[in-house]
């Protein structure tokens, strides 16, 4: 395994799941349980509903990049669980805002080899998440609509390289 663990990391990384779990409760109506295993590819589950969170914590503004990255082990972990009738969403704590993604079986991410040590990472684009906000659900389609369409916009403008 690449590099020594970061005990320092992996707290900043507790604290910042203990602080988002209420609202991730709220949002997703549920009673997540928080896994201690350090090794679990997944941070909360519900059991009775069958829905998984990742946290992943960033200390930068949600609009630095065009993409933000998640380890591909635990994409290729989430479709498992999605075929064993799990929902799967991956997390992000901005420093501006938290947003958030379910993956689907159907959605595919770029991949590349990221890092000091060359490590496969799924690249996924800022764009495509949605706000951590408690919605209701004509909102969260009217924003999935929404950026669908400006996806399409993007695919027919030309690209100047």
């Amino acid at each position: 395994m690449p590099g020594d663990f970061n005990r320092k990391l992996w707290d900043m990384g507790r604290k910042i799941e203990d602080n988002i779990k209420p609202t991730l409760n709220e949002v997703f109506e549920c009673n997540f349980e928080r896994s201690n295993d350090i090794f679990d590819i997944f941070d909360f589950s519900d059991q009775n509903k069958k829905i998984l969170c990742e946290v992943k914590g960033r200390n930068i503004k949600s609009d630095r990049y065009k993409e933000t990255i998640v380890s591909y082990n635990k994409v290729q972990e989430a479709y498992r669980k999605i075929d064993e009738g799990w929902r799967v969403f991956f997390i992000f704590v901005f420093t501006d805002k938290s947003m958030f993604v379910e993956l689907k079986d159907d959605l595919l991410w770029q991949v590349k080899l990221t890092g000091t040590y060359g490590i496969q990472h799924s690249l996924i684009p800022v764009s495509s998440l949605l706000p951590l906000v408690p919605l209701d659900l004509q909102q969260e389609e009217d924003l999935l609509e929404e950026q669908e369409e400006q996806q399409e916009e993007k695919l027919f403008l030309p690209s100047i390289l």
